[in-house]
């Protein structure tokens, strides 16, 4: 069976600021060296310190940046983020992504049932109008938001519920992998519960391969069946999730023994 998703050597570096005048800024290297594979329906979770290099990681999978060496390939084909829209357009199809903070991912200024559509507009699917309207106003009722929603701007809702329109619109063209940068993070406890509950039925119901950036462990723990644990822009531990009750590696050990527990 062809991995829906394999990393081979990817390094991913940046050029700091000067500084001063006549000197080069700094490199710093986010991502150094990682090799990684994601098997058709696999729910991974990518865990790691601030500044580990996960959520860089996760934008190299998801073709939102290009790698500074290594490559990624879904389905077989290589994944070119430095490529044309038009050529990326088929790994657009097959991919979603939900953002960290539901505040900045949905434009105020359009209206939720336009957000939701600009997948189906961008990658030429649903055909007519009132046919992506249709795709639309299910997808809304899948995530549980209101009928009129549609007509309503991403202020007039709560922080869950504009999560929950960011996954609408993440999901609306059937994609095979879902992408999520700490997509959690932002919310209240209650809420959290409730979001990940719905990321579980769609990844049920669709069929999707998840890859889930998150500092919280309870939530991987929760959501996802293979984890992988980063510092420094590398891989450190990668494995079934039950690793994350009895780590060997000593930074997962840490990042168990720093998460909260109530007594």
């Amino acid at each position: 069976m062809t991995d829906v998703l394999h990393a081979d050597g990817l390094h991913r570096s940046y050029r700091l600021p000067r500084r001063g005048p006549f000197e080069p800024g700094p490199v710093r290297t986010a991502v150094d060296g990682v090799d990684l594979t994601v098997a058709p329906g696999a729910r991974l979770g990518i865990v790691g310190e601030s500044g580990s290099g996960k959520s860089t990681l996760v934008r190299l999978l998801a073709g939102l940046e290009a790698p500074s060496a290594g490559t990624v390939t879904a389905s077989g084909r290589p994944v070119v983020a430095s490529g044309s829209a038009a050529a990326m357009r088929w790994f657009r199809r097959e991919t979603g992504v939900v953002f960290q903070d539901p505040y900045a991912s949905l434009d105020p200024r359009m209206r939720v049932g336009s957000i939701v559509a600009e997948p189906l507009r961008a990658l030429r699917i649903g055909g007519s109008a009132a046919a992506r309207a249709s795709l639309v106003r299910d997808v809304l009722e899948r995530v549980d938001l209101p009928a009129d929603a549609v007509d309503r701007y991403p202020h007039e809702f709560s922080g869950g519920q504009r999560q929950r329109i960011a996954i609408a619109r993440a999901v609306v063209h059937s994609p095979r992998i879902l992408f999520g940068d700490e997509p959690m993070s932002a919310l209240d406890v209650v809420v959290r519960a409730r979001v990940i509950d719905l990321f579980r039925s769609l990844a049920d119901d669709l069929g999707l391969t998840l890859v889930l950036v998150s500092h919280d462990i309870g939530v991987v723990q929760r959501l996802c069946d293979t984890v992988a644990v980063m510092s420094a822009g590398r891989i450190v531990e990668h494995g079934p999730v039950s690793l994350l009750d009895a780590p060997q590696h000593p930074v997962t050990r840490a990042l168990v023994e720093a998460a909260p527990t109530l007594p």
